[in-house]
């Protein structure tokens, strides 16, 4: 039994290199949006902050962590926006370090603003292969020491919003030139060229409760589709509840407080519907958000964007 467990547990781990090196949160549509699209650069009101951290897979050694910070601000006469991200990403044996620059421009399109978004991406990638414990001594693939390379990648996107919905679609890594490639893990038929399809809406369900629905559809060659949906209830625009579905993978829950008009923060647990819940506590993510000004009323359903 304990062989057929490990067995999945590295086919999980295996999915995760080869579909997609992509970062994965449960709270995307509501404080991550840049890591996923750079046309959202600047798409709020005022400039923003976010941060977060997601344990994955609780429990279960060397789970994947992942960690994100980023600023993203509007000029131009809000035609223009700019942002900046810094990813530490962990998995097992693999540490993943990205820095991301995005740049989006703003047209009036039927009574919306649409945007186009283009994204500049270092990635470091390192492995440490003393970790390992191979079941073959003198496995020539397992190098001895830590080996590392950083490569340049680019993304783009579309992103376009209205009144009180959005659509946007993107494919934050063109270039296949991760490190997994360089280490032999990938495969010649891998492909690591991610694209999201990400919507949502806020609809008044009276005067003091909102509902906020939104979905993420993520398309890989190399992976089955993988399908995000959220909704979340907002009271007196302070106390968000929310209920996430991970296509195959998880649901979980969502909770939420605008603790000033400027800052929000929130938390969201997932229970694994996999396998994996044999070894895994569930997943457990933080995020905080700050905007640094106020919305004027024409625009104000952007923050719940």
């Amino acid at each position: 039994m304990k062989k057929i467990l490990y067995t999945v547990i590295l086919s999980f781990f295996g999915v995760l290199l080869m579909a997609q090196n992509d970062v994965q949160f449960t709270q995307h549509q509501l404080f991550s949006r840049l890591a996923y699209n750079p046309a959202f650069a600047g798409a709020m009101c005022a400039p923003v902050i976010n941060g977060v951290y997601r344990n994955q897979w609780m429990g279960l050694d060397k789970a994947p962590e992942t960690g994100r910070i980023e600023f993203h601000a509007p000029f131009g006469n809000n035609r223009s926006g700019f942002g900046v991200g810094l990813t530490r990403d962990q998995a097992g044996i693999f540490n993943n370090t990205y820095l991301d620059l995005n740049y989006a421009y703003r047209i009036p399109v039927g009574g919306g603003r649409l945007g186009l978004g283009i994204k500049g991406q270092l990635d470091n990638g390192r492995a440490d292969w003393q970790n390992t414990n191979p079941l073959d001594a003198g496995d020539q693939f397992l190098t001895a020491g830590e080996r590392s390379s950083t490569k340049f990648n680019v993304g783009l996107g579309v992103y376009y919003d209205k009144n009180n919905w959005y659509l946007g679609l993107s494919a934050p890594q063109l270039i296949k030139s991760s490190f997994f490639d360089q280490v032999g893990i990938s495969g010649d038929e891998a492909d690591f060229r991610t694209y999201y399809l990400m919507g949502g809406l806020v609809t008044d369900l009276n005067s003091n409760i909102k509902l906020v629905p939104q979905f993420l559809l993520s398309m890989n060659p190399s992976a089955p589709i993988d399908l995000d949906l959220m909704a979340n209830l907002v009271f007196m625009e302070k106390l968000w509840l929310g209920l996430n579905y991970r296509l195959g993978d998880s649901f979980g829950g969502m909770l939420q407080y605008q603790l000033t008009d400027n800052f929000r923060a929130g938390l969201s647990y997932d229970f694994t519907t996999t396998m994996l819940n044999m070894v895994s506590n569930g997943t457990l993510e933080f995020n905080a958000n700050y905007m640094f000004g106020s919305c004027n009323e024409e625009i104000s359903n952007l923050r719940f964007f």
